[in-house]
């Protein structure tokens, strides 16, 4: 029998087509539409579809797509400003860097005088990267202090993230750091975390509470 299980077919007399889902004999099989309905027919009243993927095929190839986005780690940080320019090419480019898991519901602004305007707002999915702002690389010392703001989505079960809401003041030498690859981006670029906590000096924190111990008499 030149048919099998899963082959897409269209019906050679009728404006019929699906997949077949039974092998009754060597000369009858049952045809399934997209309404559900199971169809005998017999062979030579249907015609294969080429170019159509097998039923079976699709449905592994769905199975494997999932069994592979459950059994990749989920990402949960690592969220990045790359600056890209230099003095040949002044107008820097500010790109927002999502190496998380999550979709990230950005928004981005500028702070004055206690008051904020937006610059961008938009979805940074996944591993990838977008174009968000442009400042002249020559006016570092005039840069306003950034805003940022972001939500994080997932469709998969993932323990929550709270929103993250933080200012960034780039100054001078932030850009004075060599240049690193970025392999999202594809190019290089001074790197800025945005969503990294910070550790406590405990050294720091003990020499800061023996300080301000009242002496002994």
């Amino acid at each position: 029998m030149a048919y099998r299980l899963g082959d897409f077919v269209r019906f050679v007399e009728e404006d019929f087509e699906g997949h077949i889902t039974k092998i009754i004999n060597d000369e009858l099989v049952g045809v399934t539409g997209e309404d559900g309905f199971e169809i005998p027919v017999q062979l030579s009243k249907i015609t294969k579809v080429y170019g159509q993927q097998n039923r079976r095929d699709v449905d592994f190839d769905e199975e494997v797509k999932v069994l592979a986005v459950a059994s990749s780690p989920f990402i949960t940080e690592g969220i990045f400003l790359a600056i890209t320019g230099d003095q040949k090419q002044p107008r820097g480019t500010f790109h927002l860097v999502n190496e998380t898991s999550f979709s990230l519901l950005t928004s981005m602004g500028i702070e004055k005088a206690g008051k904020t305007s937006g610059l961008y707002a938009g979805i940074i999915h996944p591993n990838s990267t977008q174009p968000i702002h442009h400042e002249h690389i020559g006016e570092v010392g005039n840069w306003p202090l950034f805003t940022f703001q972001f939500l994080f989505h997932t469709p998969q079960l993932a323990v929550a993230k709270a929103p993250l809401t933080l200012t960034k003041k780039i100054k001078a030498f932030d850009l004075a750091e060599p240049k690193k690859h970025v392999p999202l981006l594809g190019e290089r670029a001074w790197l800025l975390r945005l969503d990294e906590i910070e550790q406590l000096d405990i050294e720091k924190l003990k020499a800061n509470f023996i300080s301000h111990r009242p002496q002994k008499r």
